[in-house]
């Protein structure tokens, strides 16, 4: 997958680029997508509040999971600054749109693809269609270097803050300083941080990078064989792809449809942990954690759609060595808990 002349930048932590005021956008409210909104990982949050500038959650389309433009647009202030959709699982959030709202009200777009390497959408990798993108590489992620993860942009400006921030604020190559044509001298032009990827971590990366579309297309390959393993299935609801879209299929999210069945879905991950079936939830929405109610006072009720398909999912096993019998296990024990739990 390529990405033409999109500058792309290493780091130990991507979302962290958004800490450092002069390398963020002035932001008076963030809208994280639904992808926030189920996302969960905390310090995000903590740092807008930090700085005095915080992150509004936002609800979710029913169907994919990202983020409800809809929402959004209500949600918007004189004091808004940015959007921040997340891909939930790594399908691509409705970007036009994204892209249209933030037009209108003057926003920037900062995307979250911490899920959707490589995801693409109109045929446009992710990560080349906002002015800033954060990728993940985190141990579970599609592409790993145990921890650490990528900022992608076009801006030739930011491209500069963030490299001199993530090491220091040294305002010269580091790394070069040590190599035949390099120089000892160097200055900090700015309080910077330690946020850069390590060699060892950079070299497994550089591997795994190049076997990324193989391993996507397994993953792809995984999920069509669960979707056609539970289309037929009443009591179950299989991810849904929107048009001219590409999922990394970071996640294999199934929902259950629990009018239909007599077991809540707690108790089916319990079934299925027992015939040795690992699954999880993914993820547990923000807005009904204790810190995000006691500190911004969000409520259950506010997030409808969020809060009601909090209920219905999980998430199953995919990865790219699975195998055909491990795939198959995997649907036969769904289908044999369910055929013992259906109303």
């Amino acid at each position: 997958m390529r990405y033409g002349l999109v500058i792309a930048l290493s780091t130990l932590n991507p979302c962290r680029y958004l800490h450092e005021p002069k390398t963020r956008f002035p932001v008076g409210r963030l809208f994280p997508l639904p992808g926030r909104e189920l996302h969960p990982l905390k310090a995000p949050g903590l740092s807008w509040r930090t700085e005095q500038r915080r992150e509004y959650l936002l609800d979710v389309d029913a169907v994919s999971l990202c983020i409800d433009p809809a929402d959004a647009e209500r949600r918007i202030t004189p004091r808004t600054r940015a959007i921040m959709p997340v891909h939930f699982a790594g399908q691509p959030c409705d970007m036009d749109i994204l892209h249209d709202l933030a037009k209108r009200c003057g926003l920037r777009v900062i995307e979250d693809a911490t899920y959707a390497l490589p995801a693409s959408y109109r045929g446009i990798p992710v990560g080349a269609i906002s002015e800033l993108t954060a990728f993940s590489f985190y141990a579970t992620k599609t592409l790993t270097t145990g921890e650490g993860g990528m900022v992608t942009t076009e801006n030739d400006a930011l491209a500069t803050r963030m490299r001199m921030m993530r090491l220091h604020g040294i305002g010269r190559d580091a790394w070069k300083r040590y190599s035949a044509e390099g120089y000892w001298y160097y200055e900090v032009m700015d309080s910077g941080y330690k946020y850069n990827l390590t060699d060892i971590q950079s070299a497994i990366g550089i591997v795994q990078l190049e076997k990324i579309d193989k391993m996507n297309a397994a993953r792809g390959e995984i999920a069509s064989r669960y979707t056609k393993g539970f289309a037929r299935e009443r009591t179950l609801e299989v991810p849904t792809v929107n048009a001219n879209r590409e999922s990394s299929w970071h996640l294999y999210v199934l929902r259950l449809n629990l009018e239909e069945l007599t077991i809540t879905r707690s108790e089916m991950i319990e079934r299925l942990k027992a015939r040795g079936m690992s699954t999880s939830v993914h993820f547990i929405p923000l807005h009904m954690h204790p810190y995000y109610q006691r500190a911004y006072g969000y409520q259950t009720e506010e997030f409808p759609v969020a809060s009601a398909q909090y209920q219905r999912y999980l998430s199953l096993p995919i990865f790219p060595k699975m195998t055909p019998m491990q795939i198959d296990y995997v649907i036969d024990s769904v289908l044999e808990v369910i055929e013992g739990a259906r109303l």
